[in-house]
């Protein structure tokens, strides 16, 4: 009887290590990170094509979570203000470079960095925000040691969006000014119980937490330090949230619980959009948004 315990307590550690594996691995595809097929509004591609031509500085620092390799890219426009651009979930910094240009053509410096176990960047795990929002802690100390008189501009999009929300919850330099979130979602637990019914058709309450578990003791967090509802009510920054209602990789029911969440200046845009491409094919409305939101608070 003991022996079959033991056999049966293996193949769930088994289990849960496998999808662990599959859920937080460099690359994975696990909430379907390819990005949506759209056509992107008129000017856009040539735009963004521009702005790649830019000369870009490459960066690098050392995580203080696991002392990974970190790379980062500056556009430097000699401007007052630099944004920070924070990618998704599977993908890196290339992902954001449509929206990157945005902000170029709005005259801001920017820095597109690979999170952990992205692109150029060391690290095995991904972090749904929570080991990224501690590396951004010290891209804003990296801009303010090389930029020392910038304010700047959070942006993130999808698991990019989490971190910018979940980096709120610490006590930030006064130059950071705002945060703007693009698709982002409740709780790395919230994202991860929805795939599980919307992709896989499993009831993943316990199994999620099995998984953060092992998370707990691979890659040093559980999903309960990347919850974003949780964060805000700490955060006192303004926030821009943009969602498109169209979006089925973060459901736009989830902005709606973050419009509640704490006391702190508020605006939202919607679309009709996919995830991460209201600006694709709403690009002046979103721009809008983006202006007016720093005309605002900035």
């Amino acid at each position: 009887m003991i022996i079959l315990l033991l056999i049966l307590l293996l193949l769930v550690v088994l289990i849960l290590n496998a999808f662990f594996l599959f859920i937080q691995k460099r690359g994975s595809k696990a909430l379907g990170a390819e990005a949506p097929k759209v056509k992107m509004d008129e000017g856009l591609v040539e735009q963004t094509e521009k702005y790649l031509k830019k000369p870009k500085q490459e960066w690098q620092i050392n995580s203080k979570f696991n002392h990974s390799k970190l790379y980062g890219w500056f556009t430097d426009n000699k401007s007052s203000t630099t944004v920070i651009l924070v990618h998704g979930f599977g993908v890196d910094h290339k992902s954001l470079d449509v929206h990157a240009q945005l902000f170029d053509k709005l005259g801001f410096n920017t820095l597109q960095i690979d999170n952990q176990a992205a692109g150029k960047s060391e690290g095995k795990y991904l972090g749904f925000g929570h080991i990224e929002s501690l590396d951004l802690l010290e891209w804003i100390k990296e801009v303010n040691d090389k930029h020392p008189d910038s304010k700047i501009i959070l942006f993130g999009a999808s698991m990019g969006a989490a971190t910018v929300m979940l980096t709120t919850q610490y006590q930030l330099p006064k130059n950071v000014k705002l945060v703007i979130e693009d698709s982002g979602y409740t709780s790395a637990s919230n994202i991860l119980s929805y795939h599980c019914q919307k992709r896989y058709h499993i009831k993943g309450r316990y199994l999620i937490k099995g998984i953060s578990l092992v998370s707990k003791i691979r890659a040093s967090f559980s999903y309960a330090q990347a919850d974003c509802t949780k964060a805000l009510a700490k955060n006192t920054l303004p926030i821009l949230f943009m969602h498109g209602k169209n979006d089925f990789t973060v459901p736009f029911e989830m902005r709606e619980k973050l419009l509640t969440c704490g006391k702190f200046p508020r605006e939202s845009y919607e679309s009709q959009g996919v995830h991460i491409r209201s600006y694709y094919v709403d690009s002046k409305k979103y721009q809008g948004a983006v202006e007016n939101f720093l005309k605002l608070y900035l």
